[in-house]
């Protein structure tokens, strides 16, 4: 009984950071679940469980979904996203996590000064969603990459979040088959990835209401400097 409270009062507050910055609660997750279920079963049980999180997310604010950029991010992002896996057993996962995060801080920091103008369109989503899903199928990182390309767009602080929840969405459920097709994933697995993601959900319904009437700019150097502190967590963390 004590483990179910954890996780559902981890899985609250890793749906709330998440839903407030669009990245970070995989952070909070994954190290609970692998403490209790090992590593082999929590990852498969955090994808179910971040994947609910995001189809929520952007479930609840599906009326500003930008669409379109969503689907030239996807384009690239999932093919290779199976193509990141396969460097998966070779790389050196520890500096790969490390040189990332060094180029999320310095994106941040930029974006912080006012400094990072990248262009708002179809290239930027195609080489960002690119990018997003090679890392996330050799590092199993996505949260924090993808976040940095939507931020590009300078949307409201709402059509942000599910514009890269619905992103996000989407690479989890190729994940989620993928796991299913190497028989990684089972009824037990996916009852508590379920559990926890229904946790996630509230958490997400809280952040939603909170962030819909912040102002934007404001809002993008909150989001940058939690990039920056998730960031240089990873880089002490890695190994």
């Amino acid at each position: 009984m004590t483990m179910y409270i954890i996780l559902i009062v981890v899985g609250l507050a890793a749906g709330t950071l998440s839903g407030s910055v669009g990245f970070g609660g995989g952070m909070i997750l994954l190290p609970v679940i692998t403490y209790f279920y090992g590593v082999e079963v929590a990852v498969p049980v955090s994808t179910i469980a971040q994947m609910m999180s995001n189809l929520s997310r952007a479930a609840m604010g599906w009326r500003h979904i930008q669409w379109r950029q969503v689907a030239w991010f996807l384009v690239p992002a999932l093919p290779f996203t199976a193509l990141g896996a396969f460097g998966f057993s070779v790389v050196n996962k520890v500096l790969m996590t490390r040189l990332l995060c060094i180029f999320l801080i310095i994106f941040s920091i930029m974006k912080l000064k006012g400094k990072m103008h990248l262009p708002k369109g179809r290239k930027t989503m195609l080489i960002g969603g690119g990018l997003t899903g090679f890392i996330n199928g050799m590092l199993g990182i996505s949260g924090p990459l993808s976040s940095a390309v939507f931020l590009t767009l300078e949307l409201s602080p709402v059509s942000y979040i599910v514009s890269e929840a619905t992103a996000a969405a989407a690479m989890h459920v190729v994940k989620a088959v993928t796991y299913g097709k190497f028989d990684l994933m089972n009824w037990h697995i996916f009852i508590n990835g379920f559990f926890i993601g229904c946790a996630m959900m509230l958490g997400n319904f809280i952040a939603l209401r909170l962030i819909r009437h912040v102002n934007k700019k404001p809002y993008q150097r909150l989001v940058a400097g939690i990039m920056i502190a998730v960031s240089l967590w990873l880089i002490i963390t890695a190994k």
